[in-house]
């Protein structure tokens, strides 16, 4: 195996931790409110947890982060176009699921 595709085969595996990691993270943020972690009182009433989004919701997040790539593409900001990448990753999931 050469050195480039030993890159290519890190670059992979790095990307699919990445975005296992960051849909573990979302999903815990989206179920967790905190309650009963910070207060003493369990009497207050718990969050609801947030609705499923429509494919129009996921569609139209998709269009704005995808003009936000493009945007910092021109700009050369990289660093910012792999966290929007990951973020256009997220939401392609989340469309495959419906």
């Amino acid at each position: 195996m050469t050195d480039k595709e030993m890159n290519k085969l890190a670059d992979l595996i790095v990307d699919k931790l990445l975005t296992t990691y960051i849909k573990e993270q979302a999903a815990w943020y989206t179920t967790t409110t905190g309650a009963g972690i910070f207060d003493v009182t369990p009497d207050k009433p718990r969050k609801k947890a947030k609705k499923p989004d429509t494919q129009d919701e996921l569609l139209g997040r998709l269009a704005a982060l995808m003009t936000q790539l493009n945007y910092h593409q021109e700009k050369e900001e990289y660093e910012e176009c792999a966290e929007i990448k990951r973020e256009i990753d997220i939401v392609n999931n989340k469309l495959d699921e419906l």
